[in-house]
């Protein structure tokens, strides 16, 4: 009898992993994370290659890893999802090294769009403590001008918002991988 509620405990827990497969793929977030260290410490441009190499490596690790298996309706909603959340961090990026304001807005913004992404892309998996662990580091980032760090720039956001994304993303993939089986070979 024990070993039937492991068993449907187990594929409770491996459906609700495949159902929320796009969001569990840690490496894309965490070669993110690890772009936007490369970008606090000053070069953009080396950024961009990492976060690019990280994507295209990470996407074709699980393909081959796991397969294809993302709704056409749930792959539009993500990246209509990660391009808003650019486009505002962006902007909010941008403010934060030519204003200097008494906050940063990088990570203010950052950290309304993970607790949004994390509402919405871990439905059925849930968050874990490391997640919300890495929301509060960025929340409270928004504060590092009133506390002296001033002179950094937007920098800690920057930096913040990339350790909690390598975090988030190296959980994310614990987790995938722990739970999913490989695709058979043919």
């Amino acid at each position: 009898m024990k070993n039937q509620l492991d068993k449907a405990a187990e594929l409770r827990r491996t459906a609700a992993v495949a159902a929320d497969y796009e969001v569990l793929q840690g490496l894309v977030t965490a070669t993110t994370g690890a772009g936007l260290l490369v970008w606090a410490f000053g070069s953009s441009t080396w950024a961009s290659i990492v976060i690019a190499l990280g994507v295209a490596v990470g996407v074709g690790y699980y393909q081959k890893r796991f397969g294809k298996a993302v709704s056409r309706h749930s792959a539009v909603l993500t990246i209509t999802y990660a391009l808003v959340s650019v486009l505002v961090c962006g902007t909010a990026y941008s403010i934060d090294r030519t204003l200097g304001l008494p906050v940063l807005l990088l990570p203010l913004f950052a950290a309304a769009f993970l607790a949004v992404g994390f509402r919405w892309g871990y439905r059925h998996v849930g968050v874990g403590p490391a997640h919300w662990a890495a929301l509060a580091l960025v929340a409270v980032t928004t504060l590092a001008p009133l506390v002296g760090l001033d002179a950094l720039g937007a920098r800690p956001g920057l930096f913040t918002l990339g350790v909690a994304l390598v975090v988030i993303g190296l959980v994310d993939h614990a987790r995938l991988v722990g739970s999913m089986k490989p695709v058979p070979r043919d």
